[in-house]
């Protein structure tokens, strides 16, 4: 078996492995206290509620303290969410873990993971199913999570040069760079000296570049404008061009462009809902963790949980 078909033999292992081995409630339901049946031992709601409130008790409070403060805070502003968007974030759970999952396994498309699970007897659908059963515990918290951003919602306000500023960064000119970053102005200086007598850039970013997130790529950078410090600095290089050392906060830069991408030919007044969308969700989520920490210290909460 390959490395892709074991990793996810793996996953399915771990969402099969009770199904498999334990009889559950729905063969046990002449008992409600009892969760499973292993080789003909009973397991209670008792002795499972132990052991999760033992291992999970601190997390799973305060995510339950957050929650009924979230579920509270809808209901005085009479804000609800209905089952069909829960749905809607469910598939969207789905489809995000899918995806991590393939990129995680070196997966290029779906019928690529097809054929994977194919080796493990499984179907692509039994597998997204599992994935839905994974989180079905958690629909309350996905609930919980759509209220919350319905609330914020309501408070944000966005300006005309918020959604231009969305607009360049999504349809305006793209730069594709490597970048090898250096502490020093020494260090960087005897970086870009290597590069001019011939060395290879991405196996010296590799190496070199204290920036451990593009080193790992090659150097390879997300795609940015010709705006900030970086683009200003090699707006003006072609394709195959090596910049000079770029000082910023964090270090001294040399940059190879790998290609540049010319502007949308969309107009501004054709995408803005899906820029007025995009800048909405953004500042949702920026906003999420402050909301909730605010929430929290605001309320009267008691803890009776044991140390």
């Amino acid at each position: 078996m390959n490395n892709k078909a074991f990793v996810f033999s793996v996953i399915l292992f771990m969402f099969s492995v009770f199904s498999d081995n334990v009889i559950f409630d729905s063969d046990a339901k002449a008992d409600n206290d009892v969760v499973a049946v292993v080789n003909g031992q009973k397991l209670s709601r008792n002795e499972l509620a132990a052991i999760l409130i033992d291992v999970y008790g601190r997390e799973g409070i305060d995510r339950l303290i957050r929650r009924t403060l979230v579920k509270q805070e809808a209901k005085r502003l009479n804000v609800r969410v209905n089952e069909e968007e829960i749905a809607e974030r469910k598939e969207l759970i789905v489809k995000a873990e899918t995806e991590r999952q393939m990129k995680k396994s070196g997966l290029k498309d779906e019928e690529d993971l097809k054929r994977e699970l194919e080796k493990v007897g499984a179907t692509i659908e039994q597998y997204q199913r599992n994935i839905i059963k994974s989180y079905e515990t958690a629909i309350g918290e996905v609930a919980a999570m759509l209220l919350a951003e319905k609330i914020i919602k309501k408070t944000i306000n966005i300006t005309d040069e918020e959604l231009h500023e969305a607009y360049e960064e999504q349809f305006g000119e793209k730069i594709l760079a490597q970048q090898i970053v250096s502490r020093t102005m020494r260090d960087a200086e005897k970086i870009l000296e290597r590069i001019n007598a011939g060395s290879d850039f991405e196996a010296l970013a590799k190496k070199e570049s204290i920036d451990r997130n593009s080193a790992s790529r090659g150097g390879r950078m997300r795609p940015f404008g010709p705006q900030g410090i970086l683009g200003k600095e090699v707006a003006y290089l072609k394709k195959g061009d090596i910049s000079e050392i770029i000082k910023t906060d964090s270090g001294y830069h040399i940059l190879n462009i790998v290609n540049r991408i010319p502007r949308s030919m969309k107009k501004f007044s054709e995408v803005r809902d899906e820029l007025v969308k995009l800048v909405t969700a953004r500042k949702i989520q920026n906003r999420l963790s402050p909301w909730l920490l605010n929430l929290v210290e605001s309320a009267e909460i008691t803890k009776n949980l044991p140390d």
